[in-house]
């Protein structure tokens, strides 16, 4: 009979060996079991493979990127289209206070208070700013698109002065003098707020940008997908907006309550002409903003659709199952424990205790 022997070392050293085998895959198993089943080491796993899910996840950070992006392209289209909004429904409001049946003797102070009142408010507006760009700029995203028209410091704006210089050049004195103002005739007035006449030339494009505006005519481009840019921003240079301030300050700078009532209903006519068009050309502006806002819409549910195709490929690529994971922590953790007993059983060995 032979008797086979083991050195001590190698009985004691062979379960330790074991309880660090049990550790290292425990240890991959909870990984994967707490992170959804996926692998803890990808590369590992995937080998060759490890390309391709490497594209996969490139080309997702870059879809993400995109639609971080037209996230603020949309805040900005929004903002402004809000703004164009409220534009146009003071224009719209400023209108209804024209009809000729409501009307009256108090009608002109009221109406050049309101005149005032909105062309402060239409200034604002088209000043309006997100995330420090200013959106009625065009690519002058950085600079003040239009400047106050009434002032704090006692000096008459550039735009104020313009237009004083203009009315006293037609009539020989400013504006709201008496008693020469109720002395210009329908026919005076009609030529001095004439198409192409002194008035009208206030807002040309040179003096628009000579006195009233720091706008670039060029819209923003953004790219909202591969090869697709559209414009994401509206010029204060727009010929509605420049309508708009047309219809204020005729109604706030002419002196209405010191004219004529006939001359008044030359320069309320006007008035409604200037609101009339303003209005329609600001939804149209509207118009195009939200067509805008439409295609980015679309835009971004093409993206989420190809953003879950990629997400799906690379779950398929680099999670296993994450209940097998679960089961695997809990057949390693139980072999541990055995491992664990008999190494500590094993250690407790000793020869004296057969020893007689």
């Amino acid at each position: 009979m032979r008797t086979n022997y083991i050195s001590t070392v190698s009985f004691l050293n062979t379960p330790r060996a074991s309880m660090n085998r049990l550790q290292s895959d425990l240890n991959k198993a909870n990984a994967e079991s707490t992170n959804d089943g996926r692998y803890a080491d990808v590369g590992l796993q995937l080998g060759y493979r490890t390309g391709l899910t490497l594209d996969l996840r490139q080309g997702l950070d870059d879809l993400k990127a995109q639609q971080d992006r037209n996230g603020l392209t949309s805040t900005r289209i929004n903002s402004a289209y809000q703004a164009l909004d409220r534009a146009r429904t003071d224009g719209e409001a400023f209108m209804a206070t024209l009809t000729p049946g409501k009307l009256n003797d108090t009608s002109a102070t009221t109406i050049a208070q309101a005149s005032s009142a909105k062309l402060t408010a239409l200034i604002a507006e088209l000043n309006t700013q997100t995330g420090g760009q200013y959106l009625f700029g065009g690519i002058n995203t950085s600079q003040v698109p239009i400047a106050d028209y009434e002032t704090t410091s006692g000096t008459p704006s550039p735009a104020k002065q313009a237009f004083v210089d203009a009315f006293k050049t037609q009539f020989h004195f400013e504006p709201g003098t008496q008693p020469q103002s109720s002395d210009i005739t329908p026919a005076q007035m009609q030529s001095f707020l004439a198409d192409g006449g002194p008035f009208a030339a206030l807002f040309s494009d040179a003096q628009w940008k000579d006195k009233w505006s720091k706008a670039s005519d060029t819209p923003v481009r953004s790219e909202i997908a591969r090869n697709e840019t559209v414009d994401s921003s509206v010029s204060a240079n727009a010929q509605p907006l420049r309508q708009l301030a047309m219809l204020y300050t005729l109604g706030a700078s002419i002196g209405l309550p010191s004219l004529s009532s006939n001359t008044q209903a030359v320069v309320y006519d006007k008035l409604r002409g200037l609101a009339g068009s303003a209005t329609w050309g600001v939804t149209n502006i509207q118009a195009d903003v939200g067509a805008v806002q439409a295609r980015i819409t679309d835009v971004g549910k093409q993206m989420d659709v190809q953003k879950n195709i990629l997400e799906t490929g690379v779950r398929n690529l680099e999670y296993g199952d994450p209940v097998e994971a679960a089961a695997r922590v809990k057949s390693l953790t139980t072999q541990l424990e055995i491992s664990y007993s008999l190494t500590n059983q094993v250690n407790r060995l000793s020869l004296m205790d057969y020893v007689r």
